[in-house]
């Protein structure tokens, strides 16, 4: 039997559920399952992945509906080995994601289209900023977009993951078609897929991989011991610059 094959016979095994769930009743959270793939105990908080790809992963995990949290397990073994030091690398790549998810928002939480169906100028953003004060499901959209965006300017790596989970999270549920509703979780899907991929070349082979088998997978010691979490917290200026000015002036507008 292939590898692969043994993996998707592990993955129909196992349900994704919120919380760290239980392994003998096959239900796991996706980083319990990051867990039992690594040889770790029990645990929502597995040594081998990376606190931030960890901080991002469990909103989504917790947030989003039964089915498609499902699409999450292809991840579990592409996360061990993430705890590698590039967490700073990951929350840039977040950054241009959001970026990039911001002008579809835009377009499917705004009240009154006409000013942004001439662009992203201020009029736009004032406009689309203006109709997120509202209550209702736009309300929370708002409120997310304010969580991500204090958490950037503040610096703080490891919350900015969380809230820009719940973000995804948000869009998603409030998502008006299930067209955008698919949109905004194949987004989600895809940055987890980028966070996976920083430090990709320097991490061990997982259960899906050709090159090895299910009980080859072991603990990887965590690089960053040296390194204290509330140091983690902190982000350089340098790497969150590269965001978008459309990013930036969607802040200036919500918060004014």
């Amino acid at each position: 039997m292939s590898v692969n094959l043994k993996a998707e016979r592990l993955y129909d095994q196992i349900e994704l559920v919120r919380g760290v769930g239980s392994r003998n009743r096959g239900q796991l959270c996706i980083m319990s399952f990051v867990a039992y793939l690594a040889g770790e105990r029990h645990t929502d908080h597995p040594r081998t992945a990376s606190l931030f790809i960890h901080d991002f992963a469990i909103p989504l995990n917790d947030g989003i509906p039964t089915a498609l949290r499902q699409d999450l397990k292809p991840f579990a073994p592409r996360i061990i080995g993430t705890n590698d030091g590039h967490d700073l690398k990951r929350a840039a790549v977040l950054s241009q994601m959001i970026a990039e998810v911001l002008p579809r928002a835009m377009c499917d939480f705004v009240h009154n289209l006409e000013d942004s169906r001439h662009g992203l100028g201020n009029t736009a953003l004032f406009s689309f900023a203006s109709g997120w004060h509202n209550s209702g499901p736009t309300g929370s959209i708002a409120y997310r977009i304010r969580a991500v965006c204090d958490a950037n300017e503040q610096g703080q790596c490891l919350l900015l993951a969380t809230r820009a989970g719940q973000l995804f999270v948000a869009l998603v549920r409030c998502a008006p078609s299930p067209a955008a509703q698919r949109w905004y979780w194949a987004k989600a899907l895809e940055l987890l897929d980028r966070l996976c991929d920083v430090g990709a070349d320097h991490q061990p082979a997982w259960i899906g991989s050709e090159d090895t088998t299910p009980v080859s997978i072991q603990y990887v010691p965590p690089v960053l011991a040296t390194q204290s979490k509330a140091d983690l917290r902190k982000i350089e200026r340098r790497p969150m610059q590269k965001i978008s000015r459309v990013f930036w002036a969607v802040r200036d507008f919500v918060f004014a």
